[in-house]
């Protein structure tokens, strides 16, 4: 019964509730302010009252000589009965007055709260209708509603802020599927482009199913690294898997794995100092392991590689081509490119610096690069 009796209060609107306990708070106040008066009244008017009925009689009216009394002139015991009717009469005249005088106060205080709330609420549903028309085509729009400093157009800041983080997040959303989708159908479609170019000939030679194989076998080991990066991306972090983890012992790792390029190019990879760092080991791992890849990749022949920790941070420093200005913003966004022609011949899809600083901000990081074209970048992480 309480829950039914709650579930209708929670399905009034604002406008109701506010006018409904503003009629109840009047209610209480003017009928005990009512029940206080008539009883002070009554309290006030009743020794008066007594003592008038109480008030000696003269000796003519004692000893029943009433027969000698004027017909015109009015006795102490009529004036005793003209005062109570007078006196009982008022005091159910005030009674009623102040009844009616309370239910007045409450009524119109009903009214003028139903008035007050209803102009104040105004900008709330005008708001209210605003966000209802929103949806993912136009998130973009901000609400504007009559400037101030008031409740309502704090809340309409906040959630025009909210909206455009929100949009930002959509669009960012929209763009990665869209890369994506194109990063998947890239080799799926050289694989097919290859397999149909091979069925028009009616007796294909065994160079030529090599040469599909070798292409599909390319295409298929391209679209696994991508599956794992978009996996990697999209990793969340286990608290299970979270241990202490010495720099210098991670980087000795990364490079050993990535000795073969580092000998192709001949790179001098060095690293200085380390720190202890806690999170999850693989997700670090592969979060640096691309940091130091990218360093590599687009490093110059005989070029260098200086990994360097101290107090709390990491920094990871290349003498390679660089990145420019207008495009250091967006180098850890996903599938972005800088180069996209130099990016495809080194098998770069884009998601690299962005898996990286994704884990690193899973693990309370920051990660911060600068850059000078032609002469090198430096990857900050801060461990805190």
């Amino acid at each position: 019964m309480q829950r039914g009796k709650d579930i209708m209060w929670n399905k009034l609107s604002l406008r109701i509730k506010i006018t409904a306990v503003t009629v109840l708070t009047l209610s209480i106040l003017c009928a005990g302010l009512t029940f206080v008066l008539v009883l002070k009244t009554s309290v006030f008017y009743d020794p008066i009252a007594y003592a008038i009925e109480k008030r000696p009689i003269d000796d003519n009216h004692i000893n029943g000589e009433q027969h000698n009394k004027n017909p015109n002139e009015i006795t102490i015991i009529d004036e005793m009965k003209i005062i109570d009717e007078i006196y009982l009469g008022s005091l159910k005249q005030f009674k009623t007055i102040s009844i009616l005088t309370a239910v007045g106060v409450v009524l119109v205080g009903a009214f003028l709260t139903w008035l007050i709330t209803g102009k104040t609420l105004r900008p709330l549903r005008i708001f209210a209708d605003r966000v209802e028309e929103i949806d993912e085509n136009n998130l973009s729009e901000q609400i504007l509603l009559n400037p101030g400093s008031n409740e309502i157009s704090r809340l309409t800041d906040s959630f025009n802020n909210m909206l455009e983080k929100l949009g930002r997040a959509f669009n960012s959303k929209k763009l990665f599927a869209s890369n994506a989708a194109h990063e998947l159908k890239t080799p799926l479609t050289s694989i097919l482009t290859n397999i149909e170019v091979m069925q028009m000939d009616d007796e294909p030679s065994a160079d030529e199913y090599k040469e599909v194989i070798a292409i599909t076998k390319d295409n298929i080991e391209r679209l696994t690294v991508l599956i794992q990066d978009l996996l990697d991306f999209n990793s969340e972090l286990d608290d299970k898997n979270i241990e202490s983890i010495r720099t210098d012992t991670l980087f000795e790792k990364i490079l050993t794995d990535l000795s073969a390029p580092i000998h192709e190019k001949n790179i001098k990879a060095t690293t200085k100092g380390y720190i202890t760092i806690k999170g999850d080991k693989n997700l670090l791992e592969r979060a640096f392991f691309n940091i130091v890849q990218n360093a590599i990749k687009y490093n110059k022949e005989n070029g260098d590689v200086r990994i360097t920790a101290h107090d709390d941070t990491i920094i990871i420093e290349d003498t390679g081509i660089g990145i420019p200005n207008d495009s250091l913003t967006q180098v850890f966004d996903p599938f972005y490119c800088v180069d996209k022609s130099r990016s495809r011949k080194l098998g770069g899809s884009g998601l690299g610096l962005s898996i990286a600083k994704q884990i690193i901000n899973k693990h309370n990081m920051k990660m911060t690069a600068t850059s000078e074209p032609g002469k090198g970048t430096k990857i900050f992480i801060k461990t805190f």
